[in-house]
């Protein structure tokens, strides 16, 4: 007797676990390649989702609450079986933190934004290529607002809030700023003049330094300066991408680099010695406060070594 074969009509989720562990990473990093809204909208649906949550100041090497909640059922339902590992990142934590980018815009909902620098210079494979195409195409969408004058407050909190639902670990003061809280009403450690990621973010390569200013002024030199630390790290990252990653990354690249050469600001004069700062982080520290880390690097470099691959 002949035999006739049987053709299995699988769902897209049992299909990407016959084709293996990778295969549902591989469908974000190629939706993205496709760099279609529909297919991307198709390959991030159905995974489990964070809500928003009063953010907390938190340490330097300091694990943020979501890591081992929403961020760690996501990377699981990825394929991943330690949850969200992120020193340094993993192929699932990095296409974990896509898809939060994409689906949801927050930044802001993943601390430590070194570790994703990182991944965006120097990881390889499909998990970290998914996320420098998400990274390159909210950036992408952000630069009109970002890519302008920006002395105007309006125009400033615009930026900041774009800034932040572009590039993973920003800080939650750009978020909370640019989506409406008065700085003045805001808890002390997430103000503009406390908040320890503003602080490490004006300390950043381009950044005006540690002392720099008060109020929507400074928030804003904070968040162009991490801006401008994220387009390099991409700009870094581009021989370590795959080809069809690489050809979607260059094409995006030149409408993030323009932005950045079409931002404008008016610095001001730094009124407190950067010394004084740090000495008062150092201070508030040792008394159990977090008010920023007064070593943070000025280069914006990786605290936690390179992505594995």
């Amino acid at each position: 007797m002949r035999k006739v074969p049987v053709l299995l009509v699988l769902s897209g989720g049992l299909l990407a676990a016959c084709k293996g562990p990778m295969a549902k990473i591989e469908a974000v990093r190629d939706a993205l390649q496709k760099d279609d809204a529909a297919s991307i909208k198709s390959a991030i649906e159905g995974y489990p989702a964070c809500t928003d949550a009063p953010p907390v100041a938190l340490l330097p090497t300091q694990p943020s609450p979501r890591d081992t909640a929403c961020l760690a059922e996501l990377a699981n339902a990825l394929g991943s079986k330690k949850g969200f590992s992120i020193t340094p990142p993993d192929q699932a934590a990095a296409t974990t933190v896509a898809i939060v980018l994409l689906r949801d815009g927050r930044g802001d909902w993943v601390a430590h934004s070194d570790h994703w620098l990182a991944s965006l210079k120097n990881g390889k494979g499909s998990g970290h290529d998914a996320l420098r195409l998400a990274v390159a195409r909210k950036m992408a969408e952000a630069s009109p607002l970002v890519g302008r004058q920006l002395d105007a407050e309006p125009d400033a909190l615009a930026a900041m809030k774009a800034i932040a639902s572009a590039i993973p670990g920003a800080c939650p003061t750009y978020w909370l700023l640019g989506s409406g809280s008065s700085n003045a009403a805001l808890p002390s450690e997430q103000t503009s003049e406390h908040s320890a990621c503003v602080h490490k973010d004006l300390k950043r390569r381009e950044g005006p330094g540690g002392a720099y200013g008060d109020g929507t002024p400074r928030a804003i030199e904070g968040a162009l300066a991490l801006w401008r630390e994220a387009e390099r790290a991409l700009r870094v990252g581009l021989p370590s991408a795959a080809p069809a990653a690489k050809a979607v990354l260059e094409g995006k690249m030149k409408t993030i680099e323009a932005a950045t050469q079409a931002i404008k600001t008016t610095r001001l004069a730094s009124t407190v010695p950067a010394a004084t700062t740090d000495m008062l982080g150092d201070l508030h520290a040792d008394a159990g406060v977090v008010l920023w880390d007064a070593g943070a690097k000025d280069s914006g470099a990786s605290d936690a070594g390179a992505p594995k691959p």
